[in-house]
C-alpha cells in the first residue's frame, strides 16, 4: 500500500511538473507545448484523479461545462457529415476542453503549483516579446513568420496578454514593479509598432479598457479612457504598422463582394454568410464533429468563394458543427468562468476575467478553441487560477 501511494504521487508531481512546462511553452513551441500537455494528460490518467472527474463537476460548473462541451463533440463524430478518419481529426483540435478540468484536478488545492505555471507563461512570453525585438532589429535572423517564431494573429494575442498581466503586476504588487513597468510598454509598443496582428490590437484595446474598470475609481477612470484613446489615436499617426492594418480592414470591408474578395477580411466575411447559411439547414445539431469542410465545400461548389477549413469565427464554427446547443454551451463556458472568478482572490479574478475576454474577443474573427497555442492557453492558465479554488455553487435563490 506504501508502495502504491508512493507511485500514485510520484505519477502526480510529474504530471504537475508537466502542466507548469506547458504553461512555459504556449507562447515559445506548438511540438513540446503539445508534449508536455500529452503527458499531463498521461499523469492524470494513471494517477488515478481521472476518476475523480464527477466529483470535480459537482462542485466546479466550469469542470462540468468543459466537459459537456467536449462530450457533445464526442457524440457529433457519430452523426457528423464528414469520414471519421475527419472527424477524429477536429475532434483532436478541441482536446483542450478536457484539459480544462484536468489542470483543475491535477494541480487541485497546490497554490505553489498555479504560481509556478502562472510565472511560466508569463516568462515565456517575455522570451516571446524578447526574440521579437532582436529579430524587429536584425540581431537575430528573421524567422518566416517575420518578427516572430508564432503565426502574427498568435504573436500579437499573447503581446496584448503580456501587456494586460504586466498591468496588473504593476499596480497589485510593490515588487519589481520597474521590471513591470518595462515589460508593459515593451509589450504594448510590440503590438502597435511591430506585431501586424489586427486581432492582438483590437483585444489589447479591449484589455485595456476593462483594466481600468477593474483597477481604478471612477474620477480615475474617465482620465484613463482619455489616455487609452490618446494613445491609440495618436498610434494611427504615429505607427504604420498600425495605421496600413486599420487602412487595410477598412479597405478590404468597403471593398468587399460576396464571392469576389480576395483579402483577408472579404474571404472571412464569404465564410461567415456561408456559415450563417449552413446554420439555417441544419440549426440545433449541426453537421457534427468536423462537418464544417464537407458541408461548405458542397454549398460553395460552382462559386469562386475559397475552400476553408474553419470559417475563422469559433462562434459560428461550433455551431455549424454542433448546432445551437453547442454554442450555447460554449457561451455558457465564458459566462460560467466570469461568474466564478468573483470567488477567487482579486488579482486571480482579474487575470481570468482578462482570459475570457480575450478569448471571447478573439473568437470573433478567429476560431482560438480550435487553434492550438490558444486553445491551450486557454485551457491550461483558466484551469490554473480554478485549480487554487474549484469550488463554485451558482446559486439560484428562490423568490418568495
Amino acid at each position: 500500500m506504501h508502495r502504491q501511494n508512493r507511485y500514485y504521487r510520484a505519477v502526480t508531481t510529474t504530471g504537475i511538473y508537466a502542466a507548469i512546462a506547458t504553461c512555459f511553452f504556449i507562447p515559445l513551441s506548438t511540438s513540446l507545448m503539445d508534449v508536455f500537455a500529452l503527458i499531463t494528460l498521461v499523469c492524470w490518467v494513471f494517477s488515478g484523479k481521472v476518476f475523480e472527474l464527477p466529483q470535480l463537476m459537482k462542485r466546479s460548473p466550469v469542470a462540468l461545462i468543459a466537459t459537456a462541451l467536449f462530450l457533445l463533440f464526442v457524440i457529433g463524430i457519430f452523426y457528423s457529415s464528414a469520414n471519421l478518419f475527419y472527424s477524429l481529426e477536429y475532434f483532436k483540435k478541441y482536446r483542450e476542453l478536457i484539459y480544462l478540468p484536468m489542470v483543475i484536478s491535477i494541480l487541485s488545492d497546490n497554490p505553489q503549483a498555479k504560481i509556478n505555471a502562472e510565472y511560466s507563461f508569463v516568462i515565456g512570453s517575455i522570451i516571446l516579446l524578447f526574440i521579437s525585438f532582436l529579430m524587429h532589429f536584425s540581431l537575430i535572423p528573421i524567422h518566416r513568420y517575420g518578427d516572430s517564431i508564432l503565426f502574427h494573429i498568435t504573436h500579437s494575442f499573447f503581446m496584448a496578454i503580456l501587456a494586460y498581466w504586466s498591468a496588473h503586476y504593476l499596480f497589485g504588487s510593490k515588487q519589481y514593479r520597474y521590471l513591470w513597468l518595462i515589460v508593459l510598454v515593451a509589450a504594448v509598443y510590440n503590438t502597435i509598432f511591430i506585431a501586424p496582428g489586427r486581432t492582438g490590437m483590437f483585444v489589447l484595446f479591449l484589455l485595456l479598457l476593462l483594466f481600468v474598470f477593474q483597477r481604478l475609481s471612477l474620477k480615475k477612470q474617465i482620465l484613463a479612457f482619455f489616455l487609452i484613446f490618446s494613445l491609440f489615436t495618436g498610434a494611427f499617426f504615429i505607427s504604420n504598422n498600425f495605421s496600413t492594418r486599420l487602412d487595410e480592414a477598412w479597405h478590404e470591408i468597403v471593398t468587399y463582394h460576396h464571392g469576389t474578395s480576395r483579402t483577408s477580411l472579404g474571404q472571412r466575411l464569404d465564410w461567415w454568410n456561408d456559415s450563417l447559411e449552413l446554420i439555417k439547414k441544419r440549426p440545433l445539431f449541426g453537421y457534427g464533429t468536423g462537418g464544417f469542410t464537407v458541408a461548405h465545400n458542397q454549398l460553395i461548389k460552382g462559386t469562386d468563394i475559397e475552400p476553408t477549413d474553419n470559417p475563422h469565427n469559433e462562434y459560428l464554427f461550433i455551431t455549424v458543427q454542433l448546432g445551437l446547443i453547442g454554442l450555447l454551451l460554449f457561451l455558457t463556458l465564458f459566462i460560467t468562468q466570469w461568474m466564478c472568478s468573483n470567488k477567487l482572490p482579486d488579482k486571480d479574478k482579474f487575470l481570468v476575467q482578462g482570459i475570457v475576454l480575450a478569448m471571447a474577443a478573439g473568437c470573433l474573427m478567429n476560431s482560438f478553441l480550435f487553434d492550438s497555442h490558444q486553445g491551450h492557453f486557454y485551457a491550461f492558465l483558466s484551469g490554473i487560477f480554478f485549480a487554487a479554488s474549484p469550488r463554485c455553487p451558482l446559486v439560484i435563490k428562490k423568490i418568495n
